[in-house]
């Protein structure tokens, strides 16, 4: 694990890191989450994939798997910039209705043969329902996820100029907020996606606040669904994360989650601007 600003770990910084642990001989996958839930966090997946490739060789393959879930499988495409596996909670995007769980991993034919034997083996089949569900969502992911990503740049604009939120985490504002980072978005990223978390002046008492009074938006942990959803990840999601490795990632107690649906935008905004009153 990097132990100060992981998004903004050099090549030469994760190697050296590999290799002060000694662990170079054991390596076999490095794993990766872009964006960053709940930061929207870059990591440069061509990066990644170069330092897989250093570490593979004599009959041993280092593979790299990239967690799309936030980026869903429209505004990203890992196996494009050289992951092996792509992963994804078909619960969110492609499921989009909040009424499945299930999970996905994309690769090549070799590599999915293998997973296909642990899955055979370990029972983690999605049931024919489930299966059904996803396929009758497949059909409208796109036009969902487009919707979705449009009310979120109305909203983080909004958001952005309030005077009760400190910042505004959205990938359309990384020139601003993290300019390093913008090569990664320009390269990998055909979009700016459907989650903001921003930073509510005060702290925990007043992001509470902001939560308790939604209407409309509800509070939930899942994201990508049709329907908006908000969430505190200090006490929520990264409850179990110690506290210091929170910190260290910028999860806050001021932090509030927002995944953006495909509601009209016009009553989102009164809601959360209802509830920032």
């Amino acid at each position: 694990m990097i132990n100060d600003d992981d998004a903004g770990a050099s090549e030469q910084d994760i190697i050296g890191l590999i290799e002060q642990k000694g662990i170079q001989g054991r390596l076999k996958m490095i794993f990766v989450e872009t964006p960053a839930n709940p930061t929207n966090d870059l990591f440069d997946i061509e990066m990644c994939s170069r330092v897989a490739a250093k570490y593979s060789g004599d009959g041993k393959s280092v593979l790299l798997a990239v967690d799309n879930t936030f980026m869903g499988p429209l505004w990203q495409h890992p196996l494009q910039h050289g992951a092996d596996i792509v992963l994804y909670s078909a619960t969110k995007y492609i499921g989009g209705h909040s009424d499945l769980i299930a999970g996905a991993a994309i690769g090549n034919e070799p590599i999915i043969k293998q997973i296909k034997r642990y899955r055979t083996v370990l029972g983690t089949i999605a049931d024919p329902q489930t299966s059904w569900l996803l396929m009758r969502s497949l059909e409208t992911m796109k036009i969902r996820m487009e919707a979705a990503e449009k009310n979120a740049a109305v909203i983080a604009q909004f958001l952005s100029a309030h005077p009760k939120v400190e910042q505004v985490f959205y990938l359309g504002f990384t020139d601003v907020i993290r300019p390093a980072q913008s090569q990664i978005l320009k390269k990998q990223c055909s979009g700016y996606g459907a989650m903001i978390s921003f930073d509510m002046k005060g702290g925990q008492d007043e992001a509470f606040r902001f939560l308790d009074n939604l209407r409309h938006i509800k509070l939930a942990v899942s994201l990508g669904g049709t329907e908006s959803l908000a969430e505190h990840p200090f006490t929520m999601t990264h409850s179990d994360i110690p506290v210091e490795e929170k910190y260290r990632y910028g999860i806050t107690e001021k932090m509030i989650r927002l995944s953006v649906g495909i509601e009209n935008v016009d009553d989102l905004i009164q809601d959360i601007g209802h509830a920032l009153s």
